[in-house]
């Protein structure tokens, strides 16, 4: 059943979906409704109309091989954490669980904390981590074409989204790789006070004393994702403990490096930048039982 009025659009399929995007490609998709109720002038165009693709069943699906996981684009933060539990690492347990509380995790969906316009939540920056893409076809086009593109690409530079009006999200595939090493950071609350909160995601593996794979991104919500290949560049092959010089100084540059690139960055947001670096290079230790299999 199609359901529909001046502002609602309802389809209980995908095809459904895409026919009516075909007559009206000026609509802006709809799932939990997180951003459009906190924005007052989301619908400033009176022709355009909100499509509500919760009851399109494809769109909520968790599919799992040995590899990846395939997650649906209304899949909630709740499920998605829920589901976690037995297939995903705590990097992405931790970022889940800390986003907002458990009420709004119901509300919150994967499409959704992706494809925020002009705000970047904690999400992106940890799937950006897990090596995870997105598919996204393009609704307004007679002949639909899926992509597939790193997550990381559907913004620019300045951490603004991508997506040109009517290409949806239709899912994202998260990889099940395992790292030695994973931490989630944060410091600030990005909804009450994005302007001064700073997110990070790290991911590292450890071969005796010896740190490589190297990964870290920054969000910033106000201002975008960054991720660092300088990071990447000084530590890979880094003999751990990472001395406090050592760790001060790449930190100082990492920091240095994020606010030349970005613009918009405020003083607290580059020292708390700097001290959660620093603190999760602190917390980085050989791995002992390896040591202790070759001694």
């Amino acid at each position: 059943m199609f359901y529909s009025n001046s502002k609602l659009i309802i389809p209980e399929t995908f095809n459904e979906l895409h026919s009516y995007m075909l007559k009206k490609p000026n609509c802006m998709f709809f799932a939990g409704g997180t951003y459009i109720m906190n924005n007052k002038t989301y619908l400033k165009d009176e022709e355009q109309s909100i499509v509500d693709i919760t009851h399109i069943r494809e769109f909520s699906e968790i599919t799992r091989n040995i590899r990846y996981v395939d997650v649906g684009s209304t899949v909630t933060a709740n499920k998605l954490l829920e589901i976690g539990k037995l297939a995903f690492n705590d990097l992405l347990l931790d970022t889940l669980h800390n986003t907002s509380t458990h009420i709004v995790r119901n509300l919150i969906t994967v499409g959704g904390a992706v494809c925020t316009p002009k705000i970047r939540y904690s999400l992106p920056g940890t799937l950006a981590m897990m090596n995870t893409v997105v598919e996204v076809v393009d609704l307004t086009q007679t002949k639909l074409m899926p992509k597939l593109i790193p997550i990381d690409k559907l913004y620019n530079s300045k951490g603004e989204l991508m997506l040109e009006r009517g290409v949806l999200l239709k899912k994202i595939r998260i990889s099940l790789e395992n790292y030695d090493f994973e931490k989630f950071s944060y410091v600030g609350d990005p909804i009450r006070t994005p302007e001064s909160t700073v997110i990070i995601s790290f991911r590292a593996n450890i071969e005796q004393t010896v740190l490589n794979k190297v990964n870290m991104s920054i969000t910033f919500p106000t201002c975008g994702l960054y991720l660092s290949e300088t990071m990447a560049l000084e530590l890979n092959g880094a003999q751990l403990p990472i001395s406090i010089s050592r760790v001060k100084a790449i930190s100082e540059k990492i920091t240095e490096g994020v606010t030349q690139e970005m613009d918009g960055i405020s003083p607290i947001q580059k020292e708390r930048c700097k001290r959660l670096i620093q603190s999760i290079l602190f917390e980085i230790e050989p791995d002992q039982h390896s040591i202790e299999a070759t001694e």
